[in-house]
């Protein structure tokens, strides 16, 4: 089974680079809490399934 939710970060360029899957929206977020303790900015996570994008600012001098 593929992992429901995929881990993006946004480059300054406007691109995605893919991160990783998470197995739900709660794990990803998490994920992102520690991901952005090393390099703050903006991640997007995606549903597989709905095919929803929610983009998170992280970490130092992000607003969430």
């Amino acid at each position: 089974m593929v992992p429901p939710f995929d881990i993006f970060r946004l480059d300054k360029d406007g691109s995605l680079q893919w991160l990783q899957t998470a197995d739900s929206l709660q794990a990803a977020k998490l994920r992102i809490e520690v991901l952005a303790l090393s390099a703050p900015g903006q991640y997007v996570i995606f549903s597989q399934k709905t095919g929803n994008k929610t983009v998170i600012a992280a970490g130092k001098g992000q607003e969430n």
